[in-house]
């Protein structure tokens, strides 16, 4: 009888404190800072892994919702209403264009999306492009724009690799002529190149990335290594090895850079979360160290907004180091700002934060991408420092044979 009115005490102190939990919850407010003292309160409207990193210092500070206007190109905008109603899934993992199948001329293909796939349709259009058709080095295409810090367990930088960048879009192109698409490249989306400039020991090796319209299939992916002088074809494989032995996998640009149909969707749910669109510091060119906040955070205070959400849960289709990510894609603009993402055995593995903010011209611009390791402990935080929309990325950059030209 004693046990068994033990186990009832003990059962109504876990019903009491549930309900002082539910008690404790609320909704966010403008002018509400977040922390380790109060997480507890705003849970609903944060990633476990964003629980965690207040836990381990960061600061929240909830300001009052944007307007879509002021982060969203107004000619981005428009050409999304030119071409509301015509975008087509051609297969079922995503492939995006036209009914003819020809390809997809520019904007959000679906502003009031259907299922999981259609959002992140909507992402890849929106995020991969950042409203534009090519970015860069506003001071030309050789310039540092990129740089990537390596954080230890400790807290204490201790690596910094500086890089040269570039994108164009091969469709989709809505300003650069030519458009809607570059001439015998409709089959692509995009190439990507990163060129290491700092420090010697990864000077002068390029990477280039070719991605496809065909969303089942893999990019093709090439280095340049000035040691050998020549250019090698990487092997699809490595898409999640570590790029240059930071926390970062080919397939985490941005959170997520790797074709739709290479995994499979859920809506989890779709409510208000509190979400990063404008950032309140601007990273300082190399070789300045910036300031770190608590060791691994890059500003005092993160500016979050109450806003409605996708909460996308991804499975892969391939053998990669992950189980799945967890993420959120605005509902208005489908732009990332956090990630909750578990290794193979279902734990948490990784946060990721993307930070953003708006250039003069009305682009977003990534300013910080934060990734934090939850089992080593390390970080490692790229950072964008005179990024430009829309800058003219000559097209010859982006092929093969140009590579070399980056290591002179």
């Amino acid at each position: 009888m004693k046990l068994k009115t033990f186990h009832l005490q003990v059962l109504c102190v876990l019903v009491w404190s549930i309900t002082a939990f539910n008690v404790q919850a609320k909704q966010p407010s403008p002018g509400d800072v977040i922390d380790a003292s109060n997480v507890a309160e705003f849970t609903d409207y944060l990633l476990d892994s964003s629980v965690l990193l207040i836990q381990k210092g960061q600061i929240l500070e909830v300001t009052p919702k944007s307007e879509l206007s002021t982060l969203m190109h107004p000619d981005y905008a428009a050409i999304t209403q030119r071409n509301l109603g015509k975008a087509t899934l051609l297969d079922e993992y995503g492939t995006l264009g036209l009914a003819d199948g020809s390809p997809w001329p520019g904007g959000i293909p679906f502003p009031n999306p259907k299922s999981a796939l259609e959002v992140m349709v909507n992402f890849q259009q929106g995020t991969f492009t950042l409203q534009g058709d090519d970015w860069g080095s506003l001071g030309g295409p050789y310039r540092p724009v990129s740089r990537i810090m390596f954080i230890d367990g400790e807290g204490k930088l201790y690596k910094d690799i500086v890089m040269a960048a570039g994108q164009i879009n091969m469709t989709g192109r809505t300003v650069l002529e030519p458009t809607p698409s570059i001439a015998g490249y409709e089959d692509e989306i995009l190439r990507r190149y990163l060129a290491f400039l700092e420090p010697y020991d990864v000077k002068g090796i390029v990477t280039l990335d070719i991605q496809y319209q065909d969303q089942t299939r893999l990019p093709d992916s090439y280095a340049y290594l000035p040691s050998f002088r020549r250019v090698r074809q990487v092997s699809t494989a490595q898409r999640a090895d570590s790029v240059a032995g930071s926390e970062l996998t080919q397939s985490d640009l941005g959170g997520f850079s790797d074709p739709i149909g290479l995994w499979t969707y859920k809506i989890l749910a779709k409510k208000e979360m509190l979400v990063a669109v404008k950032d309140s510091v601007e990273p300082v060119a190399y070789p300045t160290v910036p300031t770190l906040y608590s060791n691994y955070f890059s500003q005092p205070r993160r500016k979050v907004e109450l806003r409605e959400v996708y909460l996308i849960e991804a499975v892969p289709r391939f053998d990669t180091v992950y189980s799945k990510k967890v993420f959120t894609i605005d509902a208005e603009m489908y732009r990332t700002s956090d990630f909750s993402i578990y290794d193979n055995q279902g734990n948490l593995y990784k946060a990721v934060q993307q930070d953003w903010d708006m250039a003069e011209n009305g682009r977003p611009i990534p300013t910080w991408l934060s990734f934090f390791n939850f089992q080593t402990k390390g970080a490692s935080i790229l950072s964008n420092k005179g990024l430009g929309v829309n800058v003219g990325v000559p097209m010859d950059l982006f092929e093969k044979s140009s590579m070399k030209n980056f290591s002179r």
